[in-house]
């Protein structure tokens, strides 16, 4: 698919510790005035599906790195056979922090989707927390607990083939052209079998004290139709709620990928967050 940067838009290549080569693109604002907002998508997208909205950005003045994660996009797997280690959320979220060190990138607003959210989770219980300025998250749960069989389920949903596959995902997860015309690309380039890896370490996780014990503002978009997420969700939100820092923000209309659906009050919701996440660092 084509698009259309009016000259903001750069793209990157760095190869990770591990060796794997990993891409992101960046998109670079007239004038910078804000701190950078990296956006990190989920399982079996890509940078893509932010293309929109990191325009919607960078025109207000942020800079914005949208990575595309290991297995997906263009970014590369390991060489050999794959192994879930190679896909472990930690190695993926060291990948998210070589991508901002490639780009120079300081303190950030990590905007999340799903698996990018859950990247970031991981991050706050480790000393690279700081790094986050801020956190937003959408189709996102703080915990997760899986059957074993998570991992073969998804290999059977790629049988019938990536196009047939593709086509079905795309207009089962929105109902926005560029949302599926972006959904349809990332899983034509999307590996599979580096997929069932990840899967097979998101069964089971808990990051509810990674978040109780992050201070900063937490922003969580809650798509009305992202039925299976919601019934998780719900359960974590109530461990949650007595946070100060911690707000809630529904978008009814909104599935797994709310961005696409409701793109206006998605990044309306955004952009007010980080301008307050500003706010309060300034003070």
């Amino acid at each position: 698919m084509h698009i259309e940067t009016s000259g903001m838009l750069e793209r990157h290549r760095l190869d990770s510790a591990s060796g794997v080569t990993l891409t992101y693109a960046e998109y670079v604002p007239r004038r910078s005035s804000a701190t950078d907002i990296v956006l990190v998508h989920g399982l079996a997208s890509s940078g893509l599906q932010f293309h929109n909205d990191a325009v919607r950005f960078a025109e207000s003045g942020h800079r914005v790195i949208v990575p595309d994660l290991r297995g997906h996009g263009a970014s590369g797997v390991p060489s050999g056979p794959i192994r879930a280690a190679d896909f472990s959320i930690a190695t993926m979220a060291q990948d998210v922090l070589a991508v901002l060190e490639h780009a120079n990138a300081g303190q950030v607003h990590w905007v999340g989707n799903s698996l990018g959210g859950i990247l970031a989770l991981h991050l706050l219980g480790t000393p690279q927390s700081d790094r986050l300025e801020s956190l937003a998250l959408f189709g996102t749960c703080f915990s997760m607990q899986l059957p074993a069989q998570a991992a073969h389920v998804l290999r059977l949903s790629f049988l019938p083939g990536a196009p047939v596959t593709a086509w079905l995902t795309a207009r089962t997860t929105t109902q926005s052209l560029f949302g599926r015309q972006s959904i349809e690309t990332a899983i034509r380039q999307f590996n599979v079998g580096a997929g069932a890896a990840i899967v097979s370490g998101l069964r089971r996780y808990d990051f509810i004290a990674n978040a109780l014990s992050y201070d900063r503002p937490v922003l969580v978009l809650r798509g009305g139709k992202d039925h299976a997420v919601n019934l998780r969700l719900r359960h974590d939100i109530r461990r949650l709620a007595h946070r100060p820092n911690i707000d809630l923000i529904d978008l009814p209309r909104g599935g797994h990928c709310a961005n696409l659906d409701v793109p206006d009050a998605f990044c309306a919701a955004l952009e007010e967050h980080c301008r307050r996440a500003e706010l309060r660092a300034s003070t």
